[in-house]
């Protein structure tokens, strides 16, 4: 865009942002800020920043452990009532522990019997596959020595008929 002799190029509605190696102080106060404390401020603020220790310096933000004996220290137990959640406790009397322990003893015994109950049926499954398998060998042996048997019945056969009927069966060629 090509400006006209005349018109003054500094004339735009959005003032220039500073560089970063020009002084702050150069700039118009009022595209920074409406009053001049607020550079005061931040100058302030940039120094205080550089007086800040590092962060490897600083000491670590952890709890501070104090044990239960220390004199300053006192415990108070606080009472609430029984409705209040922080007053259900996770501690039992003997009545409910020993029920609590009877229930779950009860409740091992069931699955305890549950699994000995599907492992004997597994065991006996196993066993009828066994008993198949073995039986399928058998048969399967059978039918081995059925088709074997055949098989040389009909290799002798075949012999017989070949050796002794050479020229039966056979067209005579002229």
């Amino acid at each position: 865009m090509a400006v006209g002799p005349g018109v003054d190029n500094r004339s735009d509605p959005v003032p220039a942002m500073p560089s970063p190696n020009e002084n702050i102080n150069s700039v118009h106060v009022s595209a920074l800020s409406s009053s001049s404390s607020s550079i005061s401020d931040t100058e302030h603020d940039r120094k205080s920043r550089a007086d800040r220790p590092r962060l490897a310096s600083r000491k670590p933000s952890a709890s501070i452990l104090v044990p239960r004996d220390h004199p300053e220290i006192e415990i108070e137990k606080e009472e609430f009532p029984p409705d209040d959640a922080r007053a259900m406790s996770p501690r039992r009397n003997s009545a409910d522990v020993e029920k609590l322990s009877r229930e779950a003893r009860e409740a091992l015994q069931k699955q305890a019997n549950t699994l000995q109950s599907s492992l004997q049926a597994l065991a006996e499954r196993i066993d009828e596959v066994k008993s198949d398998h073995d039986k399928l060998e058998n048969e399967n042996r059978f039918l081995q020595d059925y088709i074997g048997g055949l098989t040389r019945t009909m290799s002798a056969k075949t012999e017989v008929t070949s050796t002794s009927g050479v020229g039966k069966g056979k067209k005579q060629q002229k």
